[in-house]
């Protein structure tokens, strides 16, 4: 890989450097579901993942399980509905509550896409287990700004 700017600015452009390998992984795993007749993206991984193993599943469950926000979750529910992998229905016993879960078709399309996911996890720990611990440091990582922000870790810097 040529030396570019974010190559160069080193621990200064994480967040760049982070993107670009989300993407790099994102356009080629946009590759694999396509030749697998799969319309899928890897944004809608885990939450198609979770409701998979959870059956049904509330949407504040999944922004908590998933840390993600209550909007972001429900943005990428309406997403995966469009596409006919899941389906919102009335909570038993509280018609207000909605639950997602898998639609006939994701269902159908489930054996194909852990036939997928298989292969993905078994070169992820070959890829990522020769870069340093890479999936150890980045938990190691996100559990210290779950004590401590990274913003307010920013407000007590003192530099050198």
């Amino acid at each position: 890989m040529a030396q570019n700017i974010i190559n160069e600015l080193g621990p200064l452009a994480i967040g760049s450097r982070m993107r670009r390998l989300y993407d790099a992984l994102s356009k080629d795993a946009a590759r694999i579901y396509e030749d697998h007749e799969l319309q899928f993206d890897i944004k809608y991984f885990t939450l198609f993942f979770l409701i998979s193993k959870r059956k049904q599943i509330g949407i504040m469950d999944i922004a908590e399980e998933l840390s993600l926000t209550h909007p972001a979750i429900i943005h990428l529910a309406k997403d995966l509905e469009k596409k006919g992998y899941i389906e919102s229905v009335s909570a038993p016993g509280d018609s207000r509550k909605r639950m997602l879960q898998l639609s006939a078709k994701g269902k159908k399309s489930l054996p194909a896409f852990k036939k997928v996911w298989e292969k993905i996890n078994f070169l992820n720990e070959q890829l990522f287990a020769q870069q340093h611990q890479l999936l150890q440091t980045l938990e190691a990582i996100e559990k210290t700004l779950e004590e401590t922000s990274y913003y307010k870790r920013f407000q007590n810097v003192t530099t050198r």
